[in-house]
């Protein structure tokens, strides 16, 4: 297994509010959201909070299989939605804050994935790509119900409408999914700002053509940058 994260400002944020983990057989992208710095205490916090309770758990138990996977990325989620929550009441600066949030783990030949808001899971497997995940937005349900084609949701007026974000109350229903991992298949994750300037498809044929991790997630900010970078853009590419 290789892999390589990267994170860019875009063309016209004034600040980062990404925020990624990829270490050992866990990665993960956060993209924040509120006033001032409040976008990025919620991602990093999140991540922090989550990384800390999770690998703590995985240190401490004497046996680790799949039900206890699932059951510590949902906990360790809902331990970071409490503490980026917390912190929304305790300053004013920080009010409404939240964040998208998108954790994937290895464990043996699987992938145990934790969601919650617009952040992208994909798997790249023989000339194909699929979403993995849900997008948690208005538009991602009208496209779900097929009542807006796959285009139309690049442009909908309400296409940055989130209908679940991490942080934003005391209590978060995190989606769970899991699948087995093949030899020579891609993992994606990203931002939405990837995802907003180039179409799967595009993303899939960088995929295929650079293969090294690194050189995969540099060429796909590159060409999210060149077509426009309204949003920060945050890959990570794991190859298996």
């Amino acid at each position: 297994m290789k892999y390589y994260g990267a994170t860019d400002i875009g063309n016209m944020r004034e600040k980062n509010e990404d925020f990624f983990y990829a270490e050992d057989k866990l990665f993960i992208v956060a993209d924040g959201m509120g006033g001032h710095l409040a976008g990025e205490v919620a991602s990093r916090s999140s991540v922090d909070s989550f990384v800390s309770s999770f690998n703590e758990s995985i240190k401490k138990s004497s046996k680790i299989n799949g039900r206890f996977i699932k059951n510590n990325i949902i906990r360790s989620i809902k331990l970071a939605n409490d503490e980026v929550f917390k912190k929304s009441l305790k300053s004013s600066e920080y009010s409404g804050m939240g964040t998208t949030f998108t954790a994937c783990f290895l464990f043996e030949d699987n992938i145990h994935i934790g969601h919650i808001g617009d952040s992208r899971a994909y798997l790249c497997r023989d000339k194909n790509i699929d979403l993995l995940t849900s997008d948690h937005t208005f538009v991602g349900e009208l496209y779900r119900r097929g009542e807006i084609t796959y285009e139309e949701t690049f442009n909908h007026p309400q296409r940055n409408f989130l209908t679940n974000v991490l942080g934003v109350s005391d209590e978060t229903n995190p989606d769970y999914l899991t699948l087995k991992i093949l030899p020579g298949d891609s993992l994606i994750i990203c931002s939405d700002g990837l995802n907003s300037m180039l179409r799967d498809e595009i993303i899939l044929k960088i995929s295929e053509k650079y293969p090294e991790p690194d050189n995969t997630v540099k060429k796909l900010i590159k060409s999210a940058l060149k077509n426009g970078g309204y949003d920060n853009i945050t890959v990570i590419a794991v190859r298996f």
